[in-house]
């Protein structure tokens, strides 16, 4: 379990408990490659205002990439919206793998979709424990 993994699972914890944490965009533990950035949960007790602090978190943190938060499951999804696919459930769609795949082969993207979950993470902290936003808490 890693530091990012740990410090994901608290910040989204602060909104209430977690009944599932998934968090992708770690390096490879063999290969040390990059891999692509996306978040997947479920609150215990999911409701609207979660997710409007974590849409706020999305909406204004500094990112370089475009993301999406899909809740149309019971699992939340924050992914960049480069690996969405078509059709009424892009999240979903066939052909998730092949577009994770493919977009690893973009170290560059990896990298900046990882400083975007981070910022993204900062920012989910601030509104979700203003006290607690200025302290450190490592990636």
């Amino acid at each position: 379990m890693t530091t990012r993994f740990q410090r994901a699972g608290r910040t989204l914890s602060l909104l209430g408990p977690l009944r599932w944490l998934r968090l992708s965009g770690d390096r490879h533990p063999l290969y040390g490659y990059q891999q692509v950035s996306f978040l997947g949960w479920s609150f215990e007790e999911p409701d609207a205002e979660k997710l409007r602090v974590v849409e706020r978190a999305v909406r204004t943190a500094p990112t370089r990439e475009e993301w999406v938060i899909d809740t149309s499951r019971r699992n939340w999804v924050l992914v960049p919206t480069r690996l969405l696919g078509e059709g009424e459930n892009p999240v979903a769609s066939p052909g998730f793998d092949e577009r994770v795949s493919l977009a690893m082969r973009d170290q560059d993207f990896c990298a900046r979709a990882l400083l975007d979950l981070d910022a993204m993470l900062d920012t989910l902290r601030g509104l979700a424990a203003p006290g607690k936003a200025t302290e450190a808490d490592p990636a």
